[in-house]
Protein backbone atom coordinates (compact mmCIF):
# COMPACT_ATOMS: atom_id res chain seq x y z
CA UNK A 1 0.00 0.00 0.00
CA UNK A 2 1.27 3.44 -0.92
CA UNK A 3 0.36 6.33 1.40
CA UNK A 4 0.72 9.74 -0.26
CA UNK A 5 0.17 12.65 2.12
CA UNK A 6 2.30 15.67 2.96
CA UNK A 7 1.49 15.15 6.65
CA UNK A 8 3.62 12.57 8.44
CA UNK A 9 1.07 12.43 11.27
CA UNK A 10 -1.73 11.52 8.84
CA UNK A 11 0.42 8.81 7.24
CA UNK A 12 1.18 7.41 10.70
CA UNK A 13 -2.49 7.48 11.68
CA UNK A 14 -3.47 5.64 8.50
CA UNK A 15 -0.87 2.94 9.23
CA UNK A 16 -2.24 2.56 12.78
CA UNK A 17 -5.78 2.28 11.42
CA UNK A 18 -4.75 -0.38 8.89
CA UNK A 19 -2.33 -2.39 11.05
CA UNK A 20 -4.82 -5.27 11.31
CA UNK A 21 -4.56 -5.90 7.56
CA UNK A 22 -0.83 -6.80 7.43
CA UNK A 23 -0.10 -4.37 4.64
CA UNK A 24 3.42 -3.40 3.74
CA UNK A 25 3.45 0.39 3.67
CA UNK A 26 5.36 2.67 1.35
CA UNK A 27 5.16 6.39 2.05
CA UNK A 28 5.50 9.55 -0.01
CA UNK A 29 5.36 13.18 1.17
CA UNK A 30 4.23 14.44 -2.25
CA UNK A 31 2.42 13.25 -5.35
CA UNK A 32 5.65 13.60 -7.32
CA UNK A 33 7.46 11.28 -4.88
CA UNK A 34 4.45 8.94 -4.94
CA UNK A 35 4.66 8.64 -8.73
CA UNK A 36 8.35 7.72 -8.55
CA UNK A 37 7.67 5.05 -5.92
CA UNK A 38 4.61 3.65 -7.73
CA UNK A 39 6.58 3.25 -10.97
CA UNK A 40 9.14 0.93 -9.35
CA UNK A 41 7.34 -0.72 -6.42
CA UNK A 42 4.30 -2.98 -6.89
CA UNK A 43 1.38 -1.67 -4.81
CA UNK A 44 -2.13 -3.07 -4.30
CA UNK A 45 -3.73 0.19 -3.17
CA UNK A 46 -2.91 3.90 -3.11
CA UNK A 47 -4.29 6.24 -0.44
CA UNK A 48 -3.71 9.87 -1.37
CA UNK A 49 -4.61 13.23 0.05
CA UNK A 50 -6.16 15.81 -2.27
CA UNK A 51 -4.39 18.94 -0.97
CA UNK A 52 -0.60 18.73 -1.19
CA UNK A 53 2.09 21.16 -2.25
CA UNK A 54 2.79 20.77 -5.95
CA UNK A 55 0.56 18.24 -7.67
CA UNK A 56 -2.80 17.60 -6.00
CA UNK A 57 -4.33 14.16 -5.42
CA UNK A 58 -6.64 14.31 -8.44
CA UNK A 59 -3.77 15.17 -10.80
CA UNK A 60 -1.71 12.39 -9.16
CA UNK A 61 -4.57 9.90 -9.73
CA UNK A 62 -4.85 11.04 -13.35
CA UNK A 63 -1.14 10.39 -13.91
CA UNK A 64 -1.42 6.94 -12.33
CA UNK A 65 -4.38 6.11 -14.61
CA UNK A 66 -2.44 7.39 -17.66
CA UNK A 67 0.64 5.28 -16.84
CA UNK A 68 1.96 3.07 -19.62
CA UNK A 69 2.50 0.45 -16.89
CA UNK A 70 -0.69 -1.66 -17.18
CA UNK A 71 -0.41 -2.95 -13.60
CA UNK A 72 -0.03 0.55 -12.17
CA UNK A 73 -2.79 2.13 -14.25
CA UNK A 74 -5.32 -0.28 -12.68
CA UNK A 75 -4.30 0.08 -9.01
CA UNK A 76 -7.24 1.17 -6.82
CA UNK A 77 -6.89 4.75 -5.55
CA UNK A 78 -8.64 6.08 -2.46
CA UNK A 79 -8.53 9.88 -2.22
CA UNK A 80 -9.03 11.77 1.04
CA UNK A 81 -9.75 15.43 1.65
CA UNK A 82 -10.52 17.86 4.42
CA UNK A 83 -11.57 20.48 1.84
CA UNK A 84 -14.94 22.08 2.63
CA UNK A 85 -15.93 21.94 -1.06
CA UNK A 86 -16.41 18.19 -1.06
CA UNK A 87 -18.54 18.03 -4.22
CA UNK A 88 -15.91 19.78 -6.33
CA UNK A 89 -13.04 17.69 -4.96
CA UNK A 90 -15.03 14.47 -5.43
CA UNK A 91 -15.83 15.47 -9.05
CA UNK A 92 -12.16 16.17 -9.78
CA UNK A 93 -11.20 12.82 -8.28
CA UNK A 94 -13.84 10.89 -10.17
CA UNK A 95 -12.82 12.54 -13.44
CA UNK A 96 -9.23 11.47 -12.68
CA UNK A 97 -10.31 7.86 -12.09
CA UNK A 98 -10.23 7.43 -8.32
CA UNK A 99 -11.81 4.25 -6.95
CA UNK A 100 -13.19 5.74 -3.73
CA UNK A 101 -13.39 9.03 -1.88
CA UNK A 102 -13.42 9.80 1.82
CA UNK A 103 -13.67 12.98 3.80
CA UNK A 104 -11.20 13.78 6.57
CA UNK A 105 -11.18 13.26 9.44
CA UNK A 106 -11.70 9.62 8.59
CA UNK A 107 -12.52 7.12 11.32
CA UNK A 108 -10.78 3.77 11.62
CA UNK A 109 -14.05 1.92 10.93
CA UNK A 110 -14.82 4.06 7.88
CA UNK A 111 -11.36 3.54 6.42
CA UNK A 112 -11.40 -0.22 7.09
CA UNK A 113 -14.82 -0.53 5.40
CA UNK A 114 -13.59 1.34 2.32
CA UNK A 115 -10.36 -0.65 2.09
CA UNK A 116 -12.22 -3.94 2.54
CA UNK A 117 -14.63 -2.91 -0.24
CA UNK A 118 -11.77 -2.04 -2.59
CA UNK A 119 -9.50 -4.94 -1.57
CA UNK A 120 -11.63 -7.73 -0.11
CA UNK A 121 -9.86 -10.07 2.28
CA UNK A 122 -8.99 -13.38 0.63
CA UNK A 123 -11.49 -16.01 1.67
CA UNK A 124 -10.13 -18.99 3.59
CA UNK A 125 -10.05 -22.10 1.46
CA UNK A 126 -12.88 -24.49 2.22
CA UNK A 127 -11.76 -27.63 4.02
Amino acid sequence: MLLVDDSRSIRTLLKIYLMARSFEFLEAESAEEGLKIAEVEPVDLILTDFHMDGMNGADFAGQIRASSNARLSKVPILMMTGDPNVAEVRALGQKAGISAFVRKPVSCAQLMTLVDTILPLPRAAAK
